[in-house]
């Protein structure tokens, strides 16, 4: 017989405890996947915070185009507020 047969000559000695060398590849995936969520969640909170100025922008617009209108048209108080709101409603 062989001396390789039944492994009576072994020279091969398994590792007794947790390989020290860490697999590049097992933490490949799950550290793109966060780097893709944070990614994401940047850019959602970049275009919620230009839409909430965009709003604002807006909101501020309608504001002024009212306070004009309440200065063109008056608060219909009195005759000479009402009178007032006519000539400039007809001027236009």
């Amino acid at each position: 017989m062989s001396q390789f047969a039944f492994g009576a000559n072994k020279s091969y000695n398994p590792p007794t405890g947790p390989s020290l060398k860490p697999r590049n590849g097992r933490w490949l995936i799950p550290l793109m996947a966060t780097i893709g969520l944070g990614f994401g969640a940047y850019n959602y909170y970049v275009e919620a915070k230009s839409r909430r100025e965009y709003s604002q922008a807006e909101e501020e617009k309608r504001m002024a185009r009212n306070q004009q209108l309440m200065d063109a048209y008056g608060d219909k108080n009195s005759l000479h507020d009402v009178q007032h709101a006519l000539d400039t409603y007809h001027a236009q």
